[in-house]
């Protein structure tokens, strides 16, 4: 029981974020891009996997703002246009990013939503957009923001600027926002050997009973009755190596859940979360389960496979 021990406690140490480093889209609803991408005003910039283009004579590159992991630009009225990436020590999803933003923003004076999170698509790549406003220093700030999330990388592109100066270069932030293009590196070797461990039927006790298919879809039952009344399903991705909880190949197994719909009782709903992270230890228990843990909530399970 030590050594199982000792792993959770290697799973509760402390997550780090990286940065992607510089290098040097169109919305659903028909934004405008950049028509001549050749005019004189027109410049590239990159962040990690991230190319963009913005307008010279609108928006100033600010080096004091950028750095490793960012990007800022800013108009003549002050407002800023802001771009951010981090290499993050679980998948990401946008709607969980965003969640995790609002609960900044909520607690500053004035906080209110504006526009409620949308899932757009820009250049075939799928982002969530978010517009709410709030008070810094007696005046009224509004941001509009954009979350992208692909394994484990993260970005955000914010425009923020003043509420009477705000619509006067929305348009222009649009643009730099609809003209990213994405190169974010997959992660498909490591997902399919994570599959030959988690594909089948888990029977995880009072907890339930997980189903993982080879097409990447799963379901949570309440039990092993399977009944469709009561439980989630979605999609999965996994991994044999994870250093935030400390394992490498053949240690363990980390797998995150992206829920899609809830039942209970046959009505439809949602969960409470855009995802939900697992590692696993392989060290197998003489009872015959596998020790998995949430690393966010620290709650154990015990997880056997059914033949």
């Amino acid at each position: 029981m030590k050594r199982t021990l000792g792993w959770i406690a290697c799973i509760m140490s402390v997550i780090m974020l990286a940065g992607c480093g510089n290098a040097d889209g169109t919305k659903t609803d028909g934004a405008t891009e950049y028509a001549d991408t050749a005019a004189e005003n027109i410049k590239q910039a990159g962040l990690g996997a991230m190319a963009l283009l913005y307008d010279d004579s609108v928006w100033t590159y600010d080096e004091t703002q950028g750095g490793d992991t960012g990007l800022a630009f800013t108009a003549k009225d002050g407002s800023l246009l802001g771009i951010s990436c981090s290499r993050e020590s679980f998948y990401q999803h946008p709607l969980d990013m965003l969640n995790i933003s609002r609960q900044i923003w909520t607690s500053y004076a004035g906080y209110e939503e504006v526009e409620e999170p949308t899932a757009i698509s820009v250049q075939g790549e799928e982002w969530y957009e978010w517009v709410y406003k709030y008070e810094e220093n007696g005046v009224t700030t509004v941001a509009l923001q954009r979350f992208y999330g692909k394994n484990y990388y993260a970005y955000t592109m914010s425009y923020i600027a003043e509420e009477q100066f705000y619509e006067a270069n929305k348009s222009e932030a649009l643009k730099v926002m609809n003209s990213a293009t994405m190169s974010v590196p997959d992660n498909d070797e490591a997902e399919e050997k994570a599959k030959e461990f988690l594909v089948g039927e888990w029977n995880l006790g009072d907890q339930g009973y997980l189903v993982m298919n080879e097409d990447g879809t799963y379901f949570w039952y309440m039990d092993s009755s399977k009944d469709e009344k009561n439980m989630h399903k979605g999609v999965y991705h996994g991994d044999v190596t994870n250093d935030a909880v400390g394992f490498k190949e053949g240690e363990g197994i980390y797998f995150v859940l992206y829920p899609e719909a809830l039942y209970i009782d046959g009505k439809e709903g949602k969960t409470s979360a855009a995802k939900y992270d697992y590692a696993v230890s392989m060290i197998k228990q003489d009872d015959g389960t596998y020790q998995m843990l949430n690393p966010t909530t620290f709650a154990l399970y015990s997880m056997q496979k059914q033949e």
